[in-house]
Formats: C-alpha cells, structure tokens, sequence
C-alpha cells in the first residue's frame, strides 16, 4: 500500500492530475450534494426523533445502502464490462440487466416494507420507505449507465434534483417539527423520484416501457461471468463493515444502534467520496484494462487513493474541531459526549482501514476480478462478524466497532495482495504477447 501512495508527477503529468481533479470534482458534486442532503436529514432526525427510532431510521438507511451495493454486484459493475467488450451479443446482455433490475427492484420494495414492519415501524411509514429505496435502485442502475454511455452530466443533474427534492422536505420537516418518521420517509420518495427525471425520456422508455421480459434468461450469462462472484463480494463485504449494525440491532435492540449510528456521522464525508468516485472510476479503469492499458490504470488507481486520504484527513481534524468546540451542534444532550466521541475515535480507524483498500477494490472490479475480490471479503467478514460478537459480549454496542476494525484491516490487507497478485500475471500477460508479436 505505500507503493500506492507515491505519486511522482513530472510537467506532463500536471496536466493530467489537475484533468483528472477537475473530473473528480464533476464526479463528486452531484453525490457530495445529494448525501449533505441526507447527512442534514440524519443531524435533523437525531434532535427530533426520540432515540429508538432514530435508532430504526438508521438501521433502515444502512439496508437500503446495502441494497445498493447488491445493486452495484448484480447490475452496475458489470455493466461497464458487458458494454465494452463490443460485442455482437452485447445488446441482448444489455436487455437483460434493464429486465431484471425492474423486476428485483419490485421485489426490494416488498422486503423493505417485511423488514420496516419487523422494526415496528408505521404501515404508512414502511410503504414510504420501501418506495423510496426500490425507487433508489431504478436510479443508481440509470446513474451507472449514464456514467457508461457518457452521459455523466444527466448523473450530476440526478444527483442535484433529488438534492434539491431533499433539502425541501427538510424544511417541511423543519417548520412542521415532526416526530413521527412519515414526513422524512415521504421526503426520501417525492426526492427519488425527482432525481429520475434527469436520465429523460430515452431512459424511461428503455426501463419501463421497452423491456424485453424474453432477454431475462441472458442474465444468465452476466451472472456466470460476473454478478455471482461479485455478489458474494458485496454480502460478505457488508459482514465485514456493518456486522456490528446487524448483530447490535439484532441483540440489543434500535435503542442500542442509536448512539452509534450517531457517531458514524462524523465520517459520512468520507464515505460519500468513496462511493462516488468508485461509481466514476469504475467504468473509466474498464476501458483502460480492456485497452490493455495498466499504466494509465495503475495511475487512477494512486490518484484515488490520495484523494481518499486527503479527504479523510480533513474529515477527522473537522471532527475533532467540532467535538472540542461545538458538540453540540451534532449531539443531543441526552446522548452521552464521551461514548459518542469514542465511537467517533474508532469509526475514524475503520475509515482509514477502508480507503486503503477501495482503489484496489475497484481496479479488480473494473478487470472483472469478482472471484479474488470474495476471496478478500469472505475472509474479513469471518474475522469481522466473530470479533463484533466477543467484543459485544464482553464490551457492550460501542466496542463492537473494534471487530469491524479488526475486519477492515484483514480485508484491506487481503485486498491489496490480490490486487499486486493480479497486476504481475497482467504484466507477465502482456510480456508475452509483446514477444509473440515480435517474433
């Protein structure tokens, strides 16, 4: 991982630096906009909500982030793969992806509106919400084919729409005072819905109107090459960085999570980064590896991660500024300071753990490398979901963290080695074919 932090930049390299700063800045805007808007819901819904269901709220976001990240296995990584191998059957596997994500995201709402239910949220409450996350899946699908197609603008003008839907609901929120969950659930849903619009029409017919039902067994296809490792991938990576959420709630009960949700928001800016510059440098790295170009992969790849660990290191001194001056302006008096600072203190480790190895994360997915990538994950989460439940049972909700800590070091570590393992076979790869075509 050091090796990936040196960045050696010479005149000609400036101008790609700043290029590609210029582009990361238009890649975060619209994601960086739309989770401030979540991120001020959150701090809203701390103060107003009393802590068992604020407890509840947080539990459902991390699920319906969760489904995210299947979406992201099943739908958006292997999209940008399919469509640049250029193929004669690339349409058909296309078809399928557009088929099959409409269906499961019908099947998403009825599992958010069980799991609400079980968390004894409202029946008006949990259609809100379970509306809003299988709306959430239609757009990441439309933000991930927009970033494959080119059209990156109708991403960032999603992103700002459902920003801007948010922000309005939160001042609803705000001149009503609310209570009850049903107002910021209804803001989530009217917001995912506006952030729809942007894609235009092209897209709603191709989504909703033209879907071709007989190209869902292609599916197959994608899932055999793609989507099943990768999907492994993701359920054993949330084992790894959200075991503590589960088996917390699971255990203790929302009322248990609260304080712990509420000392996650301090390093919600890192997380919002990550995740948008992996949803842009996924496809762009794709392009690269099947160009057969690792250097300018490799690049990426470096660029990322110093802007992750700039972004994280200004993330924890603005942490650390706000706690010792103004702490309240996060956390309620009836949350104790020092318990959510100490949380702080350990979410700042599992960040840092997480950033090292989310560039290599996302090079191996831009190659197709799903297989190597479950193998990391599988391990961390064993290690992850063991060492939350001891330090659960010994420590009590808080420590658990320590296991997500320990989890996203081994995945990190693991991750960093596969990723070496798999650019010395390219490069061996490509020093063959080099002499084959000499000779």
């Amino acid at each position: 991982m050091a090796e990936a932090l040196s960045l050696q930049v010479g005149s000609g390299d400036l101008r790609s630096v700043a290029l590609r700063l210029f582009r990361y800045a238009l890649a975060t805007i619209g994601p960086v906009g739309a989770a401030g808007a979540q991120f001020i819901l959150s701090l809203q819904l701390l103060h107003l909500l009393p802590p068992a269901s604020f407890g509840s709220f947080s539990f459902l976001l991390i699920t319906s982030q969760f489904s995210i990240g299947l979406w992201s296995a099943l739908f958006c990584a292997p999209l940008p793969i399919v469509m640049a191998q250029e193929k004669e059957d690339t349409r058909g596997l296309v078809d399928s992806l557009f088929a099959v994500n409409l269906l499961l995201s019908l099947l998403a709402f009825c599992a958010f509106s069980i799991l609400a239910t079980g968390l004894e949220v409202s029946a008006q409450a949990s259609a809100l919400f379970s509306g809003y996350a299988a709306l959430t899946l239609l757009r990441w699908f439309a933000r991930a084919h927009a970033y494959t197609t080119g059209a990156a603008i109708r991403t960032i003008a999603s992103d700002l729409m459902y920003s801007a839907g948010l922000l309005i609901g939160i001042g609803l929120i705000a001149v009503s005072g609310a209570e009850s969950p049903d107002l910021p659930y209804a803001a989530l849903l009217v917001s995912a819905a506006i952030g729809l619009v942007p894609f235009g029409r092209g897209y709603f017919v191709k989504q909703f109107v033209h879907i071709r039902l007989r190209a869902i067994p292609r599916y197959a296809d994608v899932w055999r090459q793609h989507s099943s490792w990768s999907l492994v991938g993701v359920i054993t990576t949330e084992a790894t960085v959200n075991a503590h959420a589960y088996i917390v709630t699971l255990v203790s009960g929302p009322l248990a999570f609260a304080p712990i949700a509420a000392s996650a928001l301090i390093i919600r800016p890192v997380g919002v980064v990550m995740n948008a510059l992996s949803e842009f440098e996924r496809p762009q790295m794709a392009r690269q590896i099947a160009s057969r170009d690792l250097r300018s992969a490799q690049r990426s790849a470096r660029m990322f991660l110093c802007v992750l660990a700039l972004t994280w290191a200004l993330t924890a001194a603005g942490g650390v500024l706000l706690v010792v001056y103004s702490p309240e302006v996060i956390f309620p008096s009836e949350y104790s300071h020092s318990y959510l600072i100490a949380g702080m203190a350990l979410w700042l480790g599992v960040t840092f753990m997480r950033i090292l190895r989310t560039p290599d994360s996302v090079l191996l997915q831009a190659a197709g490398m799903f297989r190597w990538l479950a193998h990391a994950s599988i391990i961390s989460s064993v290690v992850s979901i063991a060492a939350v439940t001891i330090l659960l049972v010994l420590g009590g909700p808080l420590w658990s963290l320590g296991g997500v800590l320990l989890g996203e070091a081994v995945f990190a570590a693991w991750t960093w080695y596969q990723a070496r393992r798999w650019r010395a076979a390219t490069l061996a790869t490509s020093s063959v074919m080099s002499n084959e075509a000499r000779t």
